[in-house]
């Protein structure tokens, strides 16, 4: 079972609120939006924010409530297995299913991979 909890996801949405608000005024652009989803391990397309966009009147900026909101509604992250094979596909770059750890860069990848994985499962 992932460690997943709410307070978690507020903490990173309220992150990359802030990362995002540039001038500090607490408010976004819609034309953000789809960077925003991105950043929280969502993966809309132009053509799937449309409708979110119309269907939300987003016609001006948001503020983090407004956001919170729609990330609620709308956010669809991808399963944390996917993310992991695609992690691995790219240090794996012959295709083969194995990978040369003793590649510096192989490592330190591996190790991301690793702490994340902990992290997920919720090993102490």
């Amino acid at each position: 079972m992932g460690k997943n909890t709410a307070t978690d996801q507020t903490s990173a949405m309220k992150e990359a609120f802030t990362l995002f608000d540039t001038d500090g005024d607490g408010k976004i652009a819609p034309s953000k939006l789809g960077i925003l989803m991105r950043s929280l391990g969502g993966n809309p397309t132009q053509a799937q924010l449309k409708p979110i966009i119309s269907k939300e009147k987003l016609t001006s900026p948001f503020d983090f409530n407004r956001f919170t909101e729609l990330m609620n509604k709308h956010l669809k992250p991808e399963p944390f297995d996917r993310k992991l094979r695609d992690a691995f596909k790219v240090i794996d770059k012959d295709g083969t299913g194995y990978v040369v750890v003793a590649d510096p860069k192989n490592c330190y990848v591996f190790y991301c991979i690793i702490y994340k994985l902990v992290e997920w499962i919720g090993v102490n």
